[in-house]
């Protein structure tokens, strides 16, 4: 598939920003559950923040989930009920870094 004429800047921007948002989520339980820890927090209060940074991933995967290939137009990393965060469209390998200058 050729790729010239189109501009896929935009697109895999917003594919890599949510993909940003994503793993950013993740990354940030443990360190914020070990802060809460030691900040001397009772179990009711952990739970809270579990449930709220449960509900934050949800929200994150939701958005990862519905982002579109700016190549094919389906969502990027979705294959039928199968979410898969790989650095490749999962339809059409439209490579997540595609609009980048080749290296020499």
């Amino acid at each position: 598939m050729s790729d010239e004429g189109t501009d896929l800047r935009p697109g895999l921007v917003k594919v890599r920003q949510r993909r940003w948002i994503l793993w950013a989520t993740i990354a940030i339980y443990v360190p914020g559950l070990l802060l809460a820890f030691q900040m001397g927090a009772g179990g009711g209060t952990m739970a809270k923040l579990f449930v709220g940074w449960v509900a934050l991933l949800c929200v994150a995967v939701g958005l990862a989930t519905v982002v579109k290939c700016p190549r094919c137009g389906q969502q990027f990393h979705t294959n039928g009920p199968t979410f898969l965060p790989l650095r490749r469209c999962v339809h059409c390998g439209l490579p997540l870094n595609a609009d980048s200058p080749p290296r020499e």
